[in-house]
This record gives structure tokens, C-alpha cells and sequence, in this order.
């Protein structure tokens, strides 16, 4: 667990410095939110820290979205005559 939490730390980390901001949040969250998850007990599904986990996940999964969203209408722009 902990190795998978560095290690996507550490990608993200790279990735947020070449500026790429979305795409390290879509890094960064799902694993922390993995951890999180982890730490409330997956068992107990109605513990707060296993919600707080899943709405990490969740927001990773916006974060990717949106840097697929933001990828594709600034290739949009860029074509052109």
C-alpha cells in the first residue's frame, strides 16, 4: 500500500512539474484515496474515512477527465487551414 502511494506520488509529482496539473491530480487522488480507504477498513463500508476515500477516488477520476477534456479541445484549436 505504501509503495503504491509513493510511487504515484512521485509520478505526479513529475508531472506536476511540467505543468501538467490535471493529470497529476488524476495521479495523486486515487491513491490517496486508496490509502484512506484502506485506513477506515474496507469491511466497514459505513465509516467516513471509506466515504472521504471513495470521493478521492472519484475526484481523480474527474481530474482525468478533465485533463482528457482539456487535451482534446486545446488539439481542437490548434488544427486548423
Amino acid at each position: 500500500m505504501v509503495l503504491v502511494f509513493v510511487l504515484g506520488s512521485a509520478a505526479a509529482i513529475r508531472k506536476a512539474r511540467k505543468g501538467e496539473w490535471w493529470k497529476a491530480g488524476a495521479i495523486f487522488l486515487p491513491g490517496l484515496g486508496m490509502v484512506v480507504m484502506l485506513l477506515g477498513g474496507v469491511e466497514r463500508q459505513s465509516t467516513s474515512l471509506f466515504w472521504l476515500g471513495c470521493l478521492f477516488v472519484a475526484a481523480g477520476f474527474g481530474a482525468d477527465a478533465m485533463a482528457y477534456w482539456r487535451t482534446r479541445t486545446l488539439g481542437r484549436g490548434q488544427v486548423g487551414p
